[in-house]
């Protein structure tokens, strides 16, 4: 990737890559692959308009959602907070909406 963030065909790759080998504690996410290519996170979720990344995002969010159920289950993540980040269904933490009604009485 240069510096202006532009595509690169091997990103898909490079971020499969980065999902399934993923050490450092806690779980890959698609913000921390972004900060290691040096973009932001709205950039590289702009690439899912591109085929072979948008097949590379859908493995990766399978993957990430597996490890953090496998993390659940073991309890090396707190099970509540595991169904609070999977209850964004589409996988894209830096994209959720959280709505909150009010009502007064």
């Amino acid at each position: 990737m240069n510096t202006k963030g532009k595509y690169n065909p091997s990103i898909p790759r490079e971020m499969y890559l980065y999902f399934v080998t993923y050490s450092d504690k806690g779980a890959p996410s698609f913000e921390k692959f972004a900060k290691s290519k040096g973009i932001t996170t709205e950039k590289l979720l702009s690439f899912r308009s591109r085929k072979r990344f948008a097949e590379a995002f859908e493995e990766c969010r399978r993957i990430r959602h597996d490890l953090l159920v496998d993390g659940a289950l073991t309890r090396t993540f707190d099970p509540s907070f595991v169904k609070f980040l999977l209850g964004d269904e589409d996988g894209t933490e830096g994209e959720s909406d959280i709505r909150v009604s009010v009502e007064v009485i």
